[in-house]
């Protein structure tokens, strides 16, 4: 009898066991699936975002277009944000900026020798915050910005 409730309760605790390795394996299969699913899409990602941020750049009434993501080799380089080609060959940087406690996209054109000419936020909160900064911050974030041009 004492042999029948230890091979009982010996099932029961196997049993959960083959329960939660099923419910982490699907976990991980899971994860791995949007891995290969973000790897994948980011060519669709880049072109989508390149024309929004054109659509963005145009109605500020400038004539540059960005064109392709600038390849990086040191993973370190990126930071939050990624740089681009543009049409006068000069790059422009599409990042988050905080501002106000809130986070809002960005894009801050260089000139060829790598300092900030302007910047032109990429959503409606942006422009409503953005002449709300002080210049300090905004010197902070160009120092940040040409330091990894």
């Amino acid at each position: 009898m004492k042999f029948y409730k230890n091979a009982i309760s010996w099932l029961q605790e196997k049993k959960i066991l083959k329960d939660s390795l099923i419910i982490i394996g699907w976990s991980f299969a899971l994860i791995i699936f949007a891995g290969i699913f973000w790897y994948f899409t980011q060519p669709i990602r880049n072109r989508i975002l390149v024309n929004t941020v054109n659509q963005v750049i145009e109605q500020s009434g400038d004539n540059r277009r960005i064109l392709e993501p600038i390849m990086m080799r040191n993973i370190r380089d990126k930071g939050l944000g990624r740089w681009y080609y543009s049409t006068d060959n000069t790059k422009i940087y599409i990042f988050i900026f905080i501002g106000k406690g809130t986070f809002f996209p960005c894009a801050a054109i260089t000139t060829t020798d790598g300092s900030i000419e302007k910047y032109i936020p990429l959503n409606r909160y942006g422009e409503r915050i953005f002449s709300d900064i002080s210049p300090e911050i905004i010197n902070i974030y160009s120092r940040r910005v040409e330091g990894r041009s």
